[in-house]
């Protein structure tokens, strides 16, 4: 398994995507610092989770199986190895390389916090981004799938529409908790303590509660196993007959 990931890494190093995993952070850094002057923790925090992260998270997911799907699936279907082990390993190489990009976020963000105004605390923060990152995970496999159906441009606008839109929609309604793509926005509120808009949420606002952030988390967990399975299951049906 180790040298799948190594694998599907190896072929992402002189990619468009790897260069947006380092990129996305640094212009996001700059926006925020563009819009809001010494608020440029708040601003960056907003337009990570808003925008840009669903916008790295679908491209390059699409990226890792539309170079498949120009081969015919060639490289795939020639090797000795299942499929679904082909499938995790692409998903859990990129997972790799979500986790650096919100890693890179914090770390960018808190160092450029110190000189300008500490709004969200390192801690929080860090907290913040990693949970980005493990309530984005299910949206790899997902993405992917949808590219062997679906085409690369189809894939792409379907995902950013779905995450734009039903995390602006169900990310503070009592039913979030059903909208997947709801859960990462909603969970980040008592970290980064602003609403999905920007704007700071009100002091003793119940969206600062934490006692959601634990069965989110879970839910979502639970859910990228689910789809990872579904998905694994259809690529290897598809794999063979979608070139």
């Amino acid at each position: 398994m180790l040298g799948i990931i190594r694998s599907e890494l190896l072929k992402m190093r002189h990619t468009f995507s790897m260069k947006l995993i380092i990129l996305a952070p640094l212009v996001t850094l700059l926006l925020g610092y563009l819009l809001s002057g010494s608020y440029v923790q708040l601003s960056a925090y907003n337009w990570w989770y808003s925008m840009i992260l669903p916008l790295v998270v679908s491209l390059c997911s699409a990226s890792m199986i539309v170079r498949e799907k120009r081969t015919g699936m060639q490289n795939i279907v020639c090797l000795p190895v299942r499929f679904d082990k082909i499938w995790l390993g692409k998903t859990a190489a990129f997972a790799i390389l979500l986790f650096v990009a919100n890693f890179l976020l914090w770390i960018s963000t808190t160092v450029v916090g110190f000189v300008t105004k500490v709004t969200v605390s390192p801690l929080d923060g860090l907290i913040g981004c990693m949970l980005l990152f493990l309530t984005y995970i299910w949206q790899i496999p997902f993405i992917m799938l949808l590219v062997n159906f679906m085409g690369y441009i189809p894939a792409v606008l379907v995902s950013l529409a779905a995450n734009m839109i039903l995390s602006a929609v169900g990310a503070e309604a009592k039913w979030f908790l059903y909208v997947p793509y709801a859960i990462p926005t909603r969970i980040v509120y008592p970290f980064f303590k602003m609403h999905a808009n920007g704007i700071p949420l009100e002091s003793g606002s119940p969206l600062l509660s934490g006692e959601y952030v634990l069965p989110a988390l879970i839910i979502s967990l639970v859910f990228a196993l689910v789809v990872f399975r579904v998905s694994s299951k259809l690529f290897s049906r598809g794999g063979r007959t979608h070139g």
